[in-house]
């Protein structure tokens, strides 16, 4: 998987920028049977950053490790800064009805316990893939490659875990750091270790009929949802990595969207859904088409917005 000019590589920052979009239609979604399987499909996207993360952490020294610690606790910071503000939005502009959501849905123990062991969040829904990031780092930085032996039990209670779930009727945490996260963190770590053998072993076009294969799988995942989306995404995400590692992409606006404004659109994307549908509660079929977008190009609007003006504080500082 060679890098693509100036040490980087343009077609994971595309596949990035991809997902990031993915992620917002997941959660902006579009109307009727295109939206369910676009959402289905957008399930490789989170993913895609898990790997991409790990795959950048393999052979990182613990300084850079903490970097990266340092760097996601700040995310996560911000994240739930920016729920509580969606928080009060939701609550019709209302300190005391904000007040009475934060007492009886966040401010006990169980709430707690669930966020710190399943990343599971009443505050800010994006906020379990930032915990769980964390968690990644933090478990990296202390155990080194000791960290896989947690995803391949993560990955094996996952498999099981879907195969039981019809039949005894139980919940499967999904968005855990456990059973999604590190294991994909490790996938990604494992491309990086392995790419000589990846690049001379799977060709680009077994790449894409594997990603096509899990790309299928999870669209028909109706039929066994828990077990097919996990093996679809297993199958797609990589797959995906390797095809846009190895494509020769100009830098453009995709791969801007991914090297640069990846985290925001993420974080931020859910307040701007917030605000919009306190303003537009009952939108017509035609904008319920035209929802997603303009949620998409608002969060990225504001994107562009804070960059240019930390760009141009950060110039006055260094004149």
């Amino acid at each position: 998987m060679p890098s693509k000019g100036n040490n980087r590589n343009y077609g994971l920052d595309f596949l990035k920028g991809l997902a990031a979009c993915f992620v917002v239609f997941m959660h902006v979604r579009f109307p009727g049977f295109y939206g369910d399987h676009l959402s289905s499909l957008g399930r490789f996207a989170v993913p895609v950053f898990f790997m991409t993360s790990g795959y950048f952490a393999f052979g990182a020294t613990k300084e850079k490790t903490l970097k990266s610690i340092k760097r996601t606790s700040v995310y996560l910071i911000i994240a739930y800064l920016i729920a509580f503000l969606s928080l009060f939005i939701i609550s019709g502009f209302s300190l005391g009805r904000l007040w009475q959501l934060i007492d009886q849905k966040i401010l006990n123990v169980n709430h707690f316990l669930r966020f710190v062991f399943l990343a599971d969040s009443r505050i800010s829904g994006v906020a379990w893939f930032l915990w769980s990031l964390l968690l990644c780092y933090v478990l990296k930085y202390f155990l080194g490659t000791k960290l896989r032996y947690i995803a391949y039990i993560g990955l094996f209670v996952r498999v099981a875990g879907s195969i039981q779930y019809p039949f005894l009727h139980l919940t499967i945490p999904v968005n855990t750091p456990w059973v999604t996260g590190i294991p994909f963190f490790i996938i990604g770590e494992l491309l990086n270790e392995n790419k000589e053998w990846v690049d001379r072993s799977v060709s680009s076009a077994l790449a894409a009929v594997v990603a096509v294969t899990g790309f299928l799988i999870m669209l028909t995942s109706f039929f066994y949802p828990s077990l097919f989306w996990f093996i679809g995404t297993l199958l797609l995400s990589p797959a995906l990595f390797v095809l846009f590692s190895r494509m020769d992409i100009k830098y453009n606006a995709m791969c801007l969207l991914g090297s640069v404004y990846a985290f925001f659109i993420y974080i931020v994307h859910p307040l701007v859904m917030h605000v919009y549908d306190a303003f537009r509660p009952s939108p017509s079929i035609a904008e319920l088409w035209l929802r997603p977008w303009i949620v998409l190009f608002i969060t990225i609007l504001l994107a562009v917005t804070y960059y240019g003006i930390k760009g141009l504080i950060l110039k006055k500082k260094t004149k």
